[in-house]
């Protein structure tokens, strides 16, 4: 929401966003984060306490997947659908995922705003990314053979919308974005950037095993002919 008349004083850019039910954080930054980083290493410390055990014969890199599904699955499902949820409030609210979303904020107001996209985009994420990260990483703690399929369908998803967050604000001369180093750099860029090394690192792997798989049935086919 955009307007030139006199409005709630705000840190987000544009500095002519109107944020009516804006209210300042309450924790500090250093605070935050580390909240925000503590809760993301103890949940992969448990996860990978978890899989990582004797009676687990899975492969290290298995085993580095597994985390990344689970944490995408917190991530997705408690953090952005805490946004999906309570977007049209979040910028007067002061829990501590409601301090998480004004300080990431800093580097793209959208989500202060209620913007159309990065509601619809989140919503998607939370609802359908967020549980079936759980259960890719389900099936790969079982060792699923159909595994493989969910990490790409997934991996995908992730992809396509970070992609899309990106182009979306960027296209425009990314106008939400502040000019910040460390919010536009740390914040935007490279914590974002995870959703698409990753998901493209994962596609590659999942469409090998694929692959594999698919040539291997169709080789024991082909013998079973020739006989």
């Amino acid at each position: 929401m955009l307007n030139t008349t006199a409005h709630i004083p705000h840190p987000y850019f544009p500095t002519s966003l109107v944020l009516p039910h804006y209210t300042s954080p309450t924790m500090t930054m250093p605070r935050i984060l580390t909240i925000f980083f503590s809760t993301v290493f103890l949940i992969l410390g448990v996860s990978y306490k978890s899989i990582s055990g004797p009676q687990k014969k899975i492969a290290f890199s298995r085993q580095m997947l597994f985390l990344w599904f689970v944490t995408c699955g917190f991530i997705h499902g408690v953090l952005e659908g805490y946004f999906a949820y309570n977007h049209k409030t979040i910028a007067g609210e002061h829990n501590i995922l409601a301090e998480l979303w004004k300080e990431y904020a800093l580097s793209d107001s959208r989500y202060m705003s209620a913007d159309s996209f990065v509601v619809i985009m989140e919503s998607v994420t939370a609802y359908m990314w967020g549980p079936l990260s759980f259960y890719t990483a389900y099936l790969i703690y079982i060792s699923s053979p159909v595994a493989p399929i969910f990490e790409f369908l997934v991996s995908t998803g992730q992809l396509y919308g970070d992609v899309l967050y990106y182009l979306t604000t960027l296209f425009e001369g990314a106008p939400h974005c502040s000019t910040n180093p460390f919010h536009f750099w740390f914040y935007f860029v490279f914590l974002n950037g995870f959703w698409i090394v990753i998901p493209l690192a994962v596609m590659y792997n999942a469409g090998c095993r694929m692959t594999s798989a698919v040539r291997k049935v169709e080789s024991a086919g082909k013998g079973k002919k020739a006989l």
